[in-house]
């Protein structure tokens, strides 16, 4: 396959705002997060929001401790504070990454864990994971309108270029999930005119190199979120239109077995393969959690049930990171280390 080549580092190195200035065991009191990125059981890092002389400014909060004590980090320059969130991705301490949802087209990078940031102007970055050191993109020529042109991207998460394939199907959106575990990768998308009943799952199991393609488990035209605990565990929710569908994989992608039906907003995050927590997020019902693959679910005893769970994320079966939302309050960094079990706040001030 004849590849060519994509240049992820075009611009002159940047810093962020405010980086540097904080140091304390605890988060700002005025701090708000709007993404979470986990590499393990202590080193995680906040992207968010403070005050400053332009009203709100983005930074960077990074523990290793498990959350005890926070240093600051520079975010990159002129990201949106309205409209949008944008998603930090850190694929180990020094290599991590910021998109922006393709509408606004602005990616970055950092090799130096934040010290300094480069943008990438184009193309637009649909789809975006990290597993293991590489980095997987689906790329594409976006306007507000419409997307074409759409590559497959990969490479180390430390290169300052990545190469580019085709993808294995030709979408007819940008509503794409990639997800990858290991050298394992997933791209879930609808082909263009398809009259299928389902979505397509292309899955790789070398590094994105090659891909075989099958039947995906959710609708065509409305996307879904994969999240694999193993390359052979993979979980899956799909929005249905008042609801959404939940399913759960055992062989890697090829088939998938119903769970409970749940609301569009529910957030799934597996722990490990038989292990994972539910967020109904709006249902006005708490936290749930599974221990034996999805066949039963509890119920949590967390304060409130008016919720909103999101970037929740395991990095082994006992410890994970997220943000909440508890009523109208701002969002939170939360930390569980016994699988879901418990929850607790991290402090801040």
């Amino acid at each position: 396959m004849k590849r060519t080549v994509l240049c992820v580092l075009l611009a002159v190195a940047v810093g962020g705002c405010g980086g540097g200035r904080h140091t304390g065991r605890h988060l700002p009191v005025r701090f708000v997060a709007v993404s979470l990125s986990a590499l393990d059981d202590r080193d995680f890092a906040l992207l968010g929001t403070v005050p400053c002389s332009a009203g709100r400014c983005y930074v960077i909060e990074r523990t290793a401790d498990g959350g005890r004590s926070f240093t600051r980090a520079a975010a990159p320059r002129g990201l949106p504070t309205k409209g949008t969130n944008p998603t930090l991705t850190f694929a180990d301490a020094s290599n991590g990454f910021v998109r922006v949802p393709f509408v606004w087209g602005d990616f970055w990078s950092t090799h130096d864990g934040g010290a300094t940031w480069r943008r990438l102007r184009f193309p637009s970055v649909v789809a975006f994971t990290t597993a293991r050191g590489e980095a997987y993109a689906v790329i594409a020529r976006c306007t507000v309108q419409t997307c074409s042109g759409y590559r497959f991207a990969r490479g180390p998460a430390s290169a300052s270029r990545w190469s580019e394939s085709p993808l294995p199907f030709v979408p007819d959106g940008s509503v794409i999930d990639l997800a990858a575990r290991r050298r394992t990768v997933w791209l879930l998308g609808t082909p263009r005119a398809t009259r299928d009943q389902h979505d397509v799952l292309a899955r790789s199991t070398d590094g994105g190199r090659t891909f075989v393609t099958g039947v995906g488990p959710c609708a065509p035209g409305l996307g879904g979120d994969l999240e694999p605990s193993s390359a052979r565990v993979v979980w899956a929710v799909c929005p249905t239109g008042m609801m959404a569908g939940a399913s759960r994989s055992t062989d890697g992608g090829l088939t998938f077995k119903p769970l409970p039906p749940l609301v569009n907003a529910a957030r799934l995050a597996p722990a490990s393969d038989q292990t994972a927590v539910l967020a109904a997020n709006g249902a006005a019902r708490p936290l749930y959690r599974t221990a034996d693959g999805g066949a039963s679910w509890r119920p949590l005893r967390l304060p409130g049930n008016d919720n909103y769970w999101y970037d929740v994320v395991f990095t082994d079966a006992g410890s994970g990171d997220a943000l909440v939302q508890v009523g109208a309050r701002p969002a939170a960094a939360w930390r569980t280390t016994d699988g879901g079990i418990t929850w607790s706040r991290i402090h801040q001030g």
